[in-house]
């Protein structure tokens, strides 16, 4: 749309054969205007006149915030908007023109009659119709302007201009042009109208200049009488006063003017004379004869001839016309390329203005492009600098790596020759899955048992912490007593030995000489220890504990899936343990088997502690076997423990029931573990209960029903932070050698190292031809997805 006071140009506007109708931003009213200017200017083209009023908003935007950058931007946009809006209200105009190509010349003034004159004025617009009032006030007696605007132009436009008000449909009066020409004598259009109430068109003046010319052709040519046929016949009128002879020249021959002579001769003679005279005078009548037909030959003649002359000027006439014609078609060609060279130049000269404010518009901008390239040159030093510094880490990175890889091997060494002792030490099946120790050993292991080595004692024995063959063991001593002998404690060892799974500690080793059990050592102790917070740990958050039940319910349903299944018999705090990575993982799994086989209920009650009488299955009591309900029914006590913090098992049944049936299930949950999801405690809860079902009939299956409603709450809670429980480690091998960050998208370069894909592109994109972690040169720089590797990490992200 372009700044105020710019006239537009849009679509052929030759102001020579163009009459311009001015329309406003009312359809409606400016419709009957043009419709008008349709009708009563058939044949000549027209072309549409609007004023654009900017709007309010958008000059508080230029006057007030025409500082910011962004807020000139803002203009800019609306400046569009408007633009916009005027050209769809021009497309109406042209719609109800009904496909008549139509020409379009704007100009954005806050006054339209003043954008109006300023229109005629630039453009020195010839014809223009324009309304002389609003509908409203037109009426059959209207004869006059009631329109402001149309006041205003009919006294401020060049007078060169001839202008039509019309309203409605009828022309209410016009202002005629006042130009010094030929056109003066001739009565204006405006003066008198046709048989329609329509004025002339400004063709009419130009046709009446041309019939005033032919007018004056022909009266001059009236003038002037010129024979139509040269070649009529030649008629002679000979008078005498006294005879009145006349001689008439025909085609007739010669012989009758002789007979007519001669007959009147001698009826002129006197009877008296002599026939001598009568002989004379027949005789001059035949000299006179031959004399008149040597006259008719000769006039014969002249008559050819002029015949001949005749044909030659009409042959002169035909071609003189001819080249005329040909000038003529000649002159109009001129006109139309002159018209056609005109509208170019326009054309060009608005081209030329565009040009003009683009070239503004690059001049404005040329400042910010330069603060943008200088901003990216400090950037692209800075990124340098880093990936100098990378380079430097990297080096040091490689020579670490060096050392952690000597070290490996050394390692690796030392772990071939602990394989061949143990092979040596080993026996039967049981070799390939745990250790067979000597007694020896276990004293080595815990230091001849030494008071501060024991980490844990009950009726089923005592725990030791050691460093059997260099790794951290945790021993656990049996009771003495039992009917079992050694072969038959080693074959029960041998398969709960063979037992494994990521929620089981893992059972390494055994001593039948001690009766004593080697298994993996788990840092972060027992689920009892961590919900009563001993040594000021922090309490457990909700999250880790939902995590913690979904990893207790994998352990059991790998035991009672197992073929043939197997019964852990004693679940409690204190047999969950929990690694170095927070994972839970059940202990003591099937020890029941290992302490006695001839026990009563009382013994066996016994052996698996005080704790255990509230976890363990009421009708174990009555038939004195455990079985997988006897699990289901330990994991429910368990699950209520975690929701509600509570150490103590007895009445936590009945108190979560009534607290469900009463509406305040949250006064029972530990607050202690924050925020807890209330929807998903409820269904932890209703699902505990279903376990602690006094029937095991009614007891829900661990691996349909349980584990289906347990696996889906690992989405439902986010890990823990670092500060809670801890961080897990990161594996080297997902580390990219230039973020030092876990890598997401992981890419295999020419040195055979991976990178993060991000990294290894951006090294490449620099210019660098050579290895970031070797410094050599690279053999290519295409690059190859490490699928496997990011389906590991991809993997280890879920389990953390």
């Amino acid at each position: 749309m372009g700044s105020e006071g710019v006239i537009g140009i849009e679509g052929s506007c030759d102001v020579e054969n163009t009459v311009f109708v001015a329309v406003g931003k009312n359809v409606k009213e400016s419709k009957s205007t043009l419709l008008w200017a349709l009708e009563y200017f058939a044949g000549r083209n027209l072309c549409l006149l609007h004023v654009h009023q900017p709007a309010q908003f958008l000059h508080f935007i230029d006057e007030k915030l025409s500082a910011s950058k962004l807020k000139q931007q803002a203009s800019k946009a609306y400046r569009e908007l408007e633009r916009q809006k005027m050209h769809k209200l021009l497309n109406q105009y042209l719609l109800v023109l009904d496909k008549v190509e139509v020409g379009k010349m704007w100009i954005e003034m806050e006054r339209v009659d003043e954008g109006i004159v300023h229109i005629i004025a630039q453009k020195h617009i010839r014809w223009l119709v324009m309304g002389a009032a609003t509908e409203k006030q037109y009426s059959k007696k209207l004869s006059e302007l009631k329109s402001k605007t149309a006041i205003y132009v009919y006294k401020k436009a060049p007078v060169y201009c001839q202008i039509w008000f019309s309203c409605k449909g009828f022309l209410i009066c016009s202002r005629p042009a006042n130009v010094t020409s030929k056109i003066d004598r001739i009565e204006t259009p405006s003066s008198k109208t046709n048989t329609r109430g329509a004025p002339y068109q400004p063709d009419d003046i130009v046709d009446a200049y041309e019939h005033a010319d032919e007018s004056e052709s022909l009266e001059r040519l009236n003038n002037s009488k010129v024979v139509d046929n040269p070649m009529s016949t030649a008629l002679m009128i000979v008078e005498t006063k006294e005879d009145s002879l006349t001689l008439a020249l025909h085609d007739d021959p010669p012989e009758f003017l002789i007979h007519s002579s001669s007959a009147s001769l001698l009826e002129e003679s006197p009877q008296g004379q002599g026939t001598s005279d009568l002989y004379h005078k027949l005789e001059h009548a035949t000299i006179l004869a031959e004399k008149s037909k040597q006259a008719a030959f000769e006039e014969s003649i002249k008559r050819w001839n002029a015949e001949e002359d005749a044909r030659e000027a009409l042959r002169k006439a035909e071609a003189s016309t001819s080249i005329c014609m040909k000038e003529t078609s000649e002159r109009e060609e001129l006109e139309d390329m002159l018209s056609k060279q005109r509208q170019e130049i326009e054309s060009m000269e608005n081209q030329h203005l565009q040009c003009i404010e683009e070239l503004k518009v690059i001049r404005e901008k040329i400042p910010v492009l330069k603060s943008q390239i200088t901003e990216s040159h400090h950037l692209e030093k800075e990124l340098e600098e880093k990936i100098i510094q990378a380079v430097e880490l990297l080096i040091k990175y490689r020579k670490q790596r060096d050392e952690l890889q000597m070290e490996c091997e050394m390692a690796t060494g030392e772990v071939k020759k602990l394989r061949n002792f143990s092979e040596k030490d080993t026996v039967g099946l049981s070799c390939s899955q745990f250790f067979v120790l000597p007694f020896l050993e276990i004293l080595e292991a815990t230091q001849n048992f030494d008071p501060s080595l024991k980490i844990g004692e009950g009726k089923s024995g005592c725990f030791y912490k050691g460093l059997l063959r260099h790794v951290k063991v945790a021993i656990k001593m049996l009771p003495s007593h039992g009917s079992q002998s050694d072969l038959e404690f080693e074959n029960e060892a041998g398969v709960l030995g063979r037992v494994r799974h990521p929620n089981l500690v893992q059972l390494v080793g055994i001593c039948p000489e001690s009766r004593s059990l080697v298994y993996e050592y788990c840092e972060n102790g027992n689920l009892k220890d961590r919900l009563v917070c001993e040594k000021k740990i922090p309490p457990l958050p909700w999250q880790r504990r939902v995590r913690m039940v979904i990893d207790i319910c994998s352990g059991l349903t790998f035991l009672h899936s197992s073929n043939p299944c197997i019964v852990h018999g004693n679940i409690k705090l204190t047999n969950i343990l929990l690694d170095s990575n927070y994972v839970g993982k059940l202990s003591n799994v099937g020890l029941y088997r290992l302490i006695s086989h001839e026990g009563s209920n009382h013994n066996t009650s016994n052996s698996m502690g005080s704790e255990a009488s509230f976890n363990v299955d009421p009708e174990f009591y009555e038939t004195g076997q455990l079985t997988t309900e006897s699990d289901v029914y330990s994991f429910g006590i368990v699950l209520l423990q975690l929701l509600t913090g509570r150490m103590q098992a007895s009445g936590i049944v009945k108190d979560v029931k009534c607290a469900l049936e009463n509406g305040n299930f949250e006064t029972v949950l530990d607050i202690s573990a924050g925020d807890w999801p209330l929807e998903l405690a409820k269904q932890a809860a209703l699902l505990a209960l279903r376990c602690c079902e006094k029937k095991r009939v009614d007891r829900p299956n661990i691996i349909s029903d349980v584990w289906r409603l347990i696996h889906p709450m690992r989405n439902l809670c986010a890990p823990a932070s670092p500060g809670t429980v801890g961080k897990r480690k990161i594996p080297s091998h997902f580390v990219c050698p230039i973020f030092q960050e876990v890598m997401q998208d992981p890419y295999i370069a020419a040195d055979g190292f991976t990178y993060e894909a991000d990294a290894i592109k951006g090294w490449l994109n620099s210019g660098h031809k050579t290895s970031p972690m070797t410094n050599l040169q690279l053999d290519h720089c295409d690059l190859l997805p490490n699928s496997a590797l990011y389906y590991a990490i991809q993997e280890w992200e879920q389990q953390s």
